[in-house]
């Protein structure tokens, strides 16, 4: 079973703004599977990181490069 994962690349762009992308983009997909948000600051993951435990949603924080991934199991994304 291949399970897909929604990218979401927000590179560039300062807190909130990719939070702000990140909540637009799961009003317009089923939310199911893993969401990953590609940002280029680490206060940018950490306030996406913030939001996911907020909601009761499994994250993890992860470093590649000069760039911060943000993987979410939306699963159990409960919009609040």
């Amino acid at each position: 079973m291949i399970q897909e994962e929604e990218r979401i690349i927000a590179r560039g762009l300062h807190a909130p703004g990719p939070l702000l992308m990140v909540k637009k983009r799961l009003k317009e997909i089923e939310i199911t599977g893993t969401l990953r948000v590609i940002v280029s600051s680490l206060e940018a993951a950490e306030e996406l990181v913030d939001y996911f435990q907020s909601n009761s949603t499994d994250s993890e924080l992860d470093r590649a490069g000069d760039d911060y991934h943000v993987i979410v199991n939306l699963d159990s994304y409960k919009e609040v």
